[in-house]
């Protein structure tokens, strides 16, 4: 390959064709290196052959042939390296450290037509950083000598610009206009750099001194040189930046020196400008001093002061500056899809006026320039995608449909890294097609089911389980079907899919607006939906359900109907508020002490009625007893006769001892015969015979069978298996199994993520008390020195392949792929060799090892030790802290989370179920801790007033 090959700088580089250039470099570099060693091999047969018939003739070089034997050696070795790293880009074009391996074996061949080619390759996938551009530019800056020359590196240093927003290279750039000797070559660089690098509060006063003096170098010590020079001090000092103080000194001389030769100086607008910068300079100092003693690695803190920064000192800037401002975080933040998105905002806000005519390159950018290069650096964020699309939208109505089915082409390719954001990716497409659908049109509604099928379809293969488990997109869809596309039926249908995935059908949200969808399809749909939905298991929120479905029976019902709904709701709640009372006692949940030293209860027992379903009542007046009949109950009454006794039954739900904040009992003996014991009942305790021979499996596929999970635990004597279902009666993925004794326990749960129908199935305790369970994690998280842990592994490499690379090394115990919940390899695996010997070879052996064009990392494996929650969570201490500051706590558990209120529980500082009288005593009591004032005191207050 002839060193006259050569790349046209002026050209647009297209990252397509720059990457088959790429392809075409490699095959032509391993045609040349494979033709030099077949030379070399040949001559090295050829001085054998002479060395043989010379009779021991021995031949002298001298040294400098032996230097350049030597650097011919460090060429080839440095061809090699190029030509190596060249093949891993052709196999892998997505890995950022090949390009950055390759350039820099480029720059150590000292040869400038390797630098530009990796260095074109490179920045046809990624943007070239500033570091990257500036070791390049001053290679290229430094051997330009001519007009033309010059030119193409402007041309290198507008593309550097266009990447980055860096004061680094602008001075650099400064630098080349100051070289040149033709004027339109400079006073288009500084056209450049003035408006935009100028506005650098740290580094723009060095932008404009190198203007000035350019400016007098090239025009020379006449009258229109000093007005020139005057109207960039004039500039400069309105705009606020660091040590302005001197400049602003420098100009005063200036005026003062040559004011016979100074035009058109108004002093009194100057001073205004001046005062008005060096204010908001003051404001924007300690927002400068706080960047600048950031570490370099603490990019998110560096993100959050640029957003404080700005909205600090937003008021005091002008657009110009602002936009500075956040071309700086992004170049600064680069990787941080967020920072980009607050840019394109605000670009939303503050659009480039196209009428102003600007010079540099960052006040033409549209936001599309924008969003493309924070693509570039960002391609994994849904969130830009999100805001392209919307760009096309708004800004290119006539062919957005072309350039955002382009973008979800784009989205297609970069490979999003989790299903949230690929759902919201494809809600956002959904959500566009929608606003252009033409929904008269038949083709064009069929069209837009057809890409909602895609989406879930999609989703579904790629993410499997994990793809959009609340069903945002199914909601969506039905939601159009009752009401644009109008197919009820099938919006019905679709709704119903929705309810059934995941833990839907226990939200009480999603069960409302799917009644209001049915209210389309008329009363007895909605009726019909009501009812089952609540009578559904584990609502999180019946009350709220059981109120929607009254107040709908009162506008729609009839009598019978409205009692019926009564009736239900009533159960349900009671149902709902027993439940949350049995898991509060068994929390070892404190009573509370009525007035008169009566047992505390819960409000079931005392009025035995479920709360007020009618929607007046709310979960914090719901333990109040009933004393008014409502006209409900009487009406209910007058037909049910003697119901009315049994309606007000105390259920029968035992009550807790109290004790007192000295932890003695009750001392009153009012009907002391009737007071439940605490002692365990002889249920109680077969219960808990039968909770300790259970355990809960989980993950398991919607298809599994009782049959199927005892076929893969054959060791185990399991007496039962319950599989929890949904309201339509598929299972939920989970269940529980009952053993034959406790001590088939710890063997089931050995046997947790033994995998059915290539799922991992969990196994775990299924103690009420987390403290009572068991450590069930069944691997080392110490330190092991013949286990190496790997990363980076293609998903579909199984324990085999993993085997056949890794046995070279030593006998290996067990392998380990750890997977995700749906049985998919996260591309990570824990090794276990026979001996640390095999382990450290492996490492050693295999680390930055490619397969299948990924690189893997290897190391022997030493997990991290875990947080313990009560070091880093000190507030958690306090919880458990009785209302009188004794510590004296129900439960000393710190990891039980956050305790949910039962049925009567209150919040409020003053509870509505305590008596007066003791509210009173108790403020008297704490009255009396002060310290009783003297005639002294009280003369003090009189005379303040």
């Amino acid at each position: 390959m002839s060193n006259t090959d050569t790349i046209d700088l002026s050209e647009e580089v297209k990252p397509f064709s720059t990457y088959a250039r790429s392809i075409y470099l490699t095959c032509s570099y391993v045609f040349f290196f494979r033709q030099q060693d077949a030379m070399d091999e040949s001559a090295e047969r050829t001085d054998t052959e002479d060395e043989d018939t010379s009779g021991g003739d021995t031949n002298t070089e001298d040294e400098d042939t032996d230097d350049d034997d030597n650097d011919e050696s460090i060429e080839s070795k440095y061809i090699k390296q190029y030509i190596e790293i060249l093949t891993k880009i052709a196999g892998d074009k997505y890995n950022y450290d090949n390009y950055a391996e390759l350039l820099e074996v480029a720059h150590q061949m000292n040869d400038l037509e390797k630098i530009r080619q990796s260095a074109e390759i490179f920045a046809a996938m990624y943007p070239l950083s500033p570091e990257i551009w500036l070791r390049w530019l001053k290679i290229e800056a430094s051997i330009a000598t001519t007009d033309e020359q010059i030119e193409k590196v402007e041309k290198l240093f507008q593309r550097a610009l266009n990447d980055y927003y860096s004061a680094d290279v602008a001075m650099e750039f400064a630098e080349l206009a100051m070289k040149t000797s033709s004027k339109d070559i400079s006073d288009r660089i500084w056209r450049t750099l003035i408006p935009t690098y100028g506005l650098h509060t740290m580094k723009g006063r060095s932008i404009f001194e190198a203007y000035r003096e350019d400016t007098l170098t090239k025009n020379g010590d006449t009258p229109e040189s000093f007005n020139r020079v005057a109207r960039i001090y004039e500039q400069e000092l309105k705009i606020p930046l660091r040590n302005m103080e001197e400049s602003c000194i420098q100009y005063k001389l200036l005026c003062e020196k040559y004011k016979d030769q100074l035009t058109d100086l108004d002093e009194e607008k100057f001073e205004r400008r001046y005062k008005q910068a060096k204010d908001a300079l003051q404001r924007m100092l300690p927002h400068e001093t706080a960047l600048a003693e950031l570490k370099a690695h603490c990019h998110q803190e560096r993100a959050d002061l640029f957003r404080k920064y700005i909205e600090d000192c937003q008021a005091v800037l002008d657009d110009d500056e602002v936009q500075i401002l956040y071309e700086r975080m992004v170049t600064e933040c680069c990787l941080d899809g967020t920072v980009w998105v607050d840019y394109l905002r605000y670009l939303h806000r503050c659009p480039p006026d196209p009428e102003d005519g600007q010079t540099s390159p960052v006040f033409r950018q549209s936001e599309l320039d924008v969003v493309n290069r924070a693509l570039r650096n960002c391609p994994w964020c849904a969130e830009l995608y999100v805001e392209k699309m919307r760009i096309a939208e708004r800004h290119y109505k006539d062919g957005s449909k072309m350039m955002i089915l382009k973008i979800m082409e784009d989205v297609a390719s970069a490979g999003l890294q989790t299903p949230e954001a690929a759902v919201k990716v494809w809600l956002e497409y959904l959500t566009y097609l929608r606003r252009v659908t033409d929904f008269t049109s038949e083709k064009e509604r069929d069209i837009l089911r057809a890409n909602f099928d895609l989406a879930w379809n999609q989703l579904g293969r790629a993410w499997g389980v994990l793809a959009d488990p609340q069903c945002k997109i199914l909601q969506f869809w039905g939601r159009l079907e009752y009401e644009a596309l109008g197919e009820p039926s099938k919006g019905r249908d679709l709704w119903y899919s929705v309810m059934d995935s995941a833990d839907n059908s226990t939200r009480v949200g999603l069960w409302i607006e799917f009644t209001e969808l049915e209210a389309k399809r008329g009363p007895d749909a909605v009726r019909k939906l009501y009812r089952k939905s609540i009578t559904t298991a584990g609502l999180d929120d019946p009350e709220t359900l059981a109120a929607a479905w009254l107040r709908f029976e009162r506008c729609n019902g009839t009598l019978d109907q409205l009692m019926s709904c009564q009736e239900l709701c009533n159960a349900t709640i009671e149902k709902y508020y027993k439940t949350l009372s049995t898991k509060t006692s068994a929390r070892g949940a404190k009573g509370r002490k009525l007035d008169g030293g009566k047992e505390p209860v819960t409000s079931s027992s005392k009025s035995g009625q479920s709360p007020n379903t009618d929607g007046n009542a709310s979960a914090g007046n719901m333990g109040k007893k009933n004393l008014k009949r409502t006209h409900d109950q009487t009406s209910a009454s007058s037909k049910a006769g003697g119901e009315r006794k049994e309606e007000f039954k105390t259920p029968a739900v035992p009550a807790s001892k109290v004790f007192d904040s000295n932890n003695r009992q009750e001392s009153s003996m009012h009907d002391a015969s009737k007071r439940p014991k605490l002692d365990d009942t002889s249920e109680e305790v077969a219960e808990k015979e039968f909770e300790r021979r259970q355990v809960f499996v989980s993950n398991l596929s919607f298809e599994a069978t009782e049959a199927d999970i005892r076929a893969i635990f054959p060791e185990l004597a399991i007496e039962s298996i319950e599989l929890v279902a949904s309201s339509s009666g598929k299972s939920r993925g989970f269940g529980y199994m009952l053993l034959a004794s406790e001590q088939e326990v710890p063997k089931a749960l050995s046997f947790d993520r033994r995998p059915l129908a290539g799922r991992p199935v969990f196994i775990s305790n299924v103690a009420r008390d987390k403290a009572n369970r068991p450590h069930q994690f069944k691997y080392s998280t110490s330190f092991e020195p013949n286990k190496i842990f790997i990363k980076g592994l293609p998903f579909n490499l199984g324990r085999d392949d993993l085997q056949r690379l890794f046995e070279p090394f030593g006998a290996i115990r067990d392998i380990r792929i750890v997977c995700y919940r749906n049985g998919k390899s996260k591309g990570l695996a824990y090794l276990e060799y026979e001996t640390v010997t095999a382990a450290k070879n492996a490492v050693l052996k295999m680390d930055q090892h490619v397969i299948d064009g990924l690189t893997i990392s290897v190391a022997i494996s030493s997990p991290p030790p875990k947080k313990n929650p009560t070091a880093t969570e000190p507030n958690l201490a306090l919880a458990g802290e009785d209302a009188d500051g004794t510590g004296n706590s129900a439960s000393s558990s710190l990891g039980s989370g956050k305790r949910q209120l039962a049925k009567g529980d209150v919040k409020q500082k003053i509870s509505p179920m305590i008596p007066t009288a003791l509210l009173k005593k108790s403020a008297a009591a704490a009255a009396g801790n002060e310290k009783p004032k003297s005639n002294d005191d009280f003369r003090k207050l009189l005379l303040k007033q």
